[in-house]
C-alpha cells in the first residue's frame, strides 16, 4: 500500500514530523514500512505550450519544436512519438534539477535544444512512460507545476495485513497516524448536490444468493464536460502506483485508494437493460473483461448482469462492453460488497488479480459502500461538474450493525503488565473510531463494521497496547515460574515408538502428507501444487521416493522408519490415523554383514524385537490381500480380529524405478493398535530349576499356518520356549509337504522334571498336532 504524505496530510497535518520519524511509529504499532521513496521538489517545472513541431534534418526519430515558455520561445529537440502543435506540456528550461539530473543546453544531432519537454517518467511520477505528459488545457502557460503536482514529496510504502483490510484506504492509515500522534482526523466530505428523477425509479436492483453479495448500491450520473482529470488528482494516483485515464475512472480509482472501497463505473447507455442482477455464472457464458480479453466464466464466478446479461465479474474487473469512454454522457456507479470467498474464487478461476479483488478477498463492510458511492458523487460533481441523481437503488436485504466487545478495566493491566490510565485508554479507543461506554468496572466497547478483526476483549488490548506504545510497556520478569505441561499419554507412546525403533538401528524420515490425487483417497478442494491433490493414504510411497533417493546417490542399502498421519474415508466421514511405516532395503549398515541384503526375516525380527521392546502382545499375522506387496509374501496384521496392519516385499512393480535390483521390505501398523495391546511388564523370578530340551521334527500340510502348530505346542503347560530352526519342502517328503524342526524348552516351576514327564509332554503335543495332519518325521 503506497501512502503519498502529501495526500495523507489532507487528513491528518503531519508536514512537520519527519519521515523517518513516522516509518518507526508506524512500524512499532504494526503497520511495517517497507520502503520510504522521496519525490523530490520540481522548482523550475512550468507548463510551456508547443508552437510548432518540425522533422529534425538528420533524424527520424527526433523532432525540433517551438515552446513557448515564460522566458520567450525556445527550440527544443524531442525524441517523444506524441509530441504535436497547441499542446500543454511540462517544460524543464535549462539549469532545472530533475530527479535524472539537471538540464542542460545540447546540440542534438546538429541541432541546438535549449530545455527538456518532459514525460511523467522523467519527473519521477513513474517508471516508464510512452510519450510526453501533455497537461489538461486549464493549466496556465508559465504556471509552475510543483504546487500542482505536490511536490516535494514522500511515499510510504506499508506492508498490510491480512486482517486489516480497513488499512488498504488512506484514509484508514490517517486514522491510525492520528491515533499515533494525537492529532485531529478530517474526514473527507461525502455531500453533493442532487437533480433529476430518482435513481429507484430509473434502475433495479436483485440479488441472486444475499450471502454472496450483502450489498449493492447502484447511482446514477450525468456527465456534463470531458477533458482530463486535474493534475492534483492524476498526481497522487501516479505516486501511488495507478495510471491516470479519464476522469470517471481516475476518480472511482481515487476513492478506492482513499477509502479502500473498491467502485465501478457502467456506461449507462451501453448496459442492455437497466435492471442489474448479481448471480453465477452459468455454463457457457463468456465475457469480454477491460483488459481485452475474452473469457469462459467457470461457475465459481460471480457475475454483475443487465438484463441477465454479464457485463462484469463482481469484485473483479468489469466487462469491455460497459466500460465508460470519452463519449459517456451517463455512468451507473456501482459500489458494492461481496464474499470474501466467492471473489477469491472467482479471481482464481479465471486467473485474474486486481486492485478490487484484493480488497473484496479480505473482507469489507457493506455500511462502506454507501459512503464510497457518496464520496465518489461528491468528486465528480466537484471536479466534473457532473449531475447525480437522487437517491439509491440499495439492494441491502440484511444491514450490518455495529457489535459490542465488552472489555474490563483490570484485564488491561492483567495483560499488558503495567497500569494505563483509563483516560488513555477511552482516548485510544475513541482515535480509532471505537465508541467506548463506561458501565462500572467494564467498557462496552461499539466497534464499527470496517473493523472485522476486532471481536473478543484480547482484540480491544491490543488495541490498545499498539497505540499506547509497545515501548513504554516495561519489561519485567515473569512472577511465576514457567511450568511445562504433560504430554498426552498419546504423544509419549509415539516418542516411544520412535525411540525404539532409532534404538533397533532405523534411520527417521519425514515425508509430505500430501499425494497426487490418483493416489489419495482424501481430495483436496484447493490444492496448492501439481501433485498434492490430496491427502496419502499410506507411508510406503513417501518412504518409497526417499528409498529412490538413497540408491541415487549410490547408497548401498538403507533402514526407515516414519511416524505419521494417513488419511481415509468410511462411510462419507474423514478418518486420520498415526501409522508406523518401516522399510528395510539393500546391505544392513552393520559391520561385518559382508553382502548379506535385507530380507523377509529381518523384518519379522525388527518387528519382534519392536514388539517385545513395547510389550505389546496379542498381534498376529494373517492372509493379506494387500496390492502393494509381493503376492508371495506378504502377511496382513491383525489384533483382536482387526486388520492394523501389513507386512512383506513390496511388489517388484513399485521398485522396477530402483537402479539396479533391490528388493524392498517394508510395513505399516497403526500406532493405536500397538498402544492398545500394550500390556505392563511384569517381572518373574529367576528359576530355580533346570530345563529340559527336546528336538521335534515334524511333516504335514504345507498350508497349515505355522503359528497353529505353535499354538498346539504352547498348549503343554510344561514348555517354556519353542524355537523354529529347520524348515524343509522337496522331493524327499513329497509335494504339499514341509518338514519342521522345533527345539522345545520343557521346565517345571517347583521341581526337576524327569526324563518320563518330559516324554509324556511330548507325546501330549504330538497328539494335539495330529488333527492337523501333522506326525513325526522318520
Amino acid at each position: 500500500m503506497r501512502v503519498p504524505r502529501n495526500w495523507l496530510c489532507e487528513y491528518v497535518d503531519v508536514r512537520e514530523v519527519d519521515a523517518d520519524e513516522l516509518a518507526d511509529r508506524l512500524t512499532l504499532a504494526g503497520l511495517e514500512v517497507e520502503d520510504v521513496q522521496a519525490y523530490p521538489s520540481l522548482e523550475g517545472v512550468v507548463a510551456g505550450t508547443v508552437l510548432a513541431v518540425e522533422e529534425h534534418p538528420h533524424a527520424d526519430k527526433l523532432t525540433v519544436c517551438t515552446v513557448e515558455s515564460p522566458g520567450g520561445e525556445r527550440q527544443i529537440v524531442c525524441g517523444a512519438p506524441n509530441v504535436a502543435p497547441n499542446q500543454r506540456v511540462a517544460f524543464a528550461p535549462p539549469g532545472t534539477r530533475l530527479p535524472g539530473g539537471v538540464v542542460e543546453e545540447a546540440r542534438l544531432r546538429g541541432v541546438d535544444s535549449a530545455g527538456m519537454i518532459l514525460s511523467r517518467a522523467e519527473l519521477g511520477l513513474e517508471a516508464k512512460s510512452a510519450g510526453i505528459w501533455v497537461l489538461p488545457e486549464y493549466v496556465q502557460p508559465g504556471q509552475e507545476l510543483q504546487e500542482l503536482l505536490e511536490t516535494p514529496d514522500v511515499v510510504f510504502d506499508l506492508s498490510i495485513t491480512s486482517n486489516r483490510p480497513d488499512l488498504l484506504g488512506i484514509l484508514g492509515i490517517a486514522r491510525e497516524v492520528a491515533a499515533l500522534l494525537e492529532l485531529p482526523l478530517r474526514e473527507p466530505s461525502v455531500d453533493y448536490p442532487e437533480a433529476g428523477r430518482p435513481a429507484q425509479e430509473l434502475v433495479r436492483v436483485d440479488i441472486e444468493s444475499p450471502e454472496e453479495c450483502p450489498r449493492y448500491v447502484a447511482r446514477l450520473i450525468h456527465l456534463s464536460q470531458g477533458g482530463d482529470s486535474p493534475l492534483w488528482l492524476q498526481s497522487r494516483l501516479l505516486k501511488a502506483g495507478m495510471r491516470p485515464l479519464s476522469p470517471v475512472v481516475d476518480i472511482t480509482n481515487y476513492v478506492m485508494l482513499e477509502l479502500g472501497h473498491p467502485l465501478h463505473a457502467f456506461d449507462r447507455s451501453r448496459l442492455p437493460k437497466q435492471v442489474l442482477g448479481v448471480r453465477r455464472a452459468r455454463p457457457g457464458e463468456r465475457l469480454t473483461t477491460l483488459d481485452g480479453v475474452d473469457r469462459e466464466l467457470p461457475g465459481e464466478s460471480l457475475l454483475i448482469t443487465a438484463g441477465d446479461k454479464p457485463v462484469a465479474v463482481a469484485g473483479v474487473m468489469g466487462g469491455e462492453e460497459t466500460e465508460v469512454g470519452k463519449d459517456t454522457a451517463s455512468v451507473l456507479l456501482e459500489a458494492a460488497c461481496f464474499s470474501p470467498t466467492r471473489v477469491r474464487r472467482s479471481a482464481r478461476a479465471l486467473g485474474l488479480r486486481t486492485e478490487a479483488s484484493l480488497r473484496f478477498e479480505r473482507g469489507l463492510s457493506a455500511e462502506a459502500a454507501e459512503r464510497a458511492s457518496r464520496r465518489c458523487c461528491a468528486l465528480l460533481t466537484e471536479v466534473t461538474g457532473a449531475q447525480v441523481a437522487p437517491g439509491a437503488a440499495d439492494a441491502y436485504p440484511a444491514p450490518q450493525s455495529p457489535r459490542a466487545v465488552r472489555l474490563r478495566k483490570a484485564r488491561i493491566s492483567h495483560v499488558l503488565g503495567t497500569e494505563i490510565p483509563e483516560g488513555e485508554v477511552v482516548r485510544v479507543l475513541s482515535s480509532l473510531g471505537l465508541a467506548p461506554q463506561e458501565a462500572g468496572d467494564v467498557w462496552q466497547v461499539s466497534v464499527p463494521p470496517e473493523r472485522g478483526d476486532l471481536t473478543r476483549e484480547i482484540d480491544l488490548i491490543e488495541e490498545v497496547a499498539r497505540i499506547y506504545g509497545y515501548k513504554t510497556i516495561p519489561s519485567l520478569a515473569p512472577r511465576v515460574p514457567p511450568t511445562l505441561g504433560a504430554k498426552d499419554p498419546r504423544e509419549v507412546f509415539s516418542d516411544h515408538v520412535r525411540n525404539t525403533c532409532a534404538a533397533l538401528g532405523l534411520s527417521e524420515v519425514i515425508t509430505t502428507s500430501l499425494a497426487p490425487g490418483d493416489e489419495a483417497q482424501v481430495a483436496l478442494r484447493n490444492p496448492m501444487a501439481q501433485g498434492q491433490e490430496g491427502l496419502r493414504g499410506g507411508l510406503l510411497p513417501g518412504l518409497l521416493s526417499v528409498v529412490g533417493h538413497s540408491l541415487d546417490t549410490q547408497t548401498p542399502g538403507a533402514a526407515l522408519f516414519e511416524v505419521g498421519h494417513v488419511f481415509s474415508r468410511a462411510d462419507g466421514r474423514l478418518e486420520e490415523r498415526e501409522v508406523l511405516g518401516v522399510v528395510l532395503v539393500g546391505r544392513p549398515p552393520f559391520p561385518l554383514s559382508g553382502k548379506l541384503a535385507y530380507g523377509l526375516a529381518h523384518l519379522k525380527g525388527v518387528w519382534e524385537k519392536l514388539l517385545s521392546a513395547l510389550h505389546v502382545e496379542g498381534l498376529h499375522l494373517g492372509q493379506c490381500d494387500h496390492g502393494w506387496l509381493h503376492p508371495g509374501r506378504r502377511a496382513m496384521l491383525q489384533a483382536a480380529g482387526r486388520r492394523v496392519g501389513w507386512m512383506g516385499e513390496v511388489h517388484p512393480d513399485l521398485c522396477s524405478q530402483f537402479p539396479g535390483r533391490f528388493r524392498v521390505q517394508a510395513l505399516e501398523v497403526e500406532v493405536q493398535a500397538l498402544r492398545e495391546a500394550r500390556v505392563p511388564p511384569a517381572h518373574d523370578p529367576l528359576p530355580r530349576y533346570p530345563v529340559s530340551k527336546r528336538d521335534l521334527s515334524l511333516v504335514g500340510p504345507r498350508d497349515v499356518p505355522e503359528e497353529r502348530l505353535r499354538e498346539a505346542i504352547f498348549a503343554e503347560k510344561l514348555v517354556e520356549d519353542c524355537f523354529l530352526y529347520d524348515l524343509y519342502e522337496g522331493e524327499r517328503i513329497g509335494a504339499g509337504q514341509r518338514s519342521l524342526t522345533y527345539e522345545l524348552t520343557f521346565r517345571h516351576p517347583e521341581r526337576t522334571l524327569a526324563s518320563e514327564e518330559v516324554e509324556e509332554a511330548v507325546s501330549r503335543i504330538v497328539a494335539r498336532l495330529s488333527p492337523l495332519g501333522m506326525k513325526l518325521r522318520s
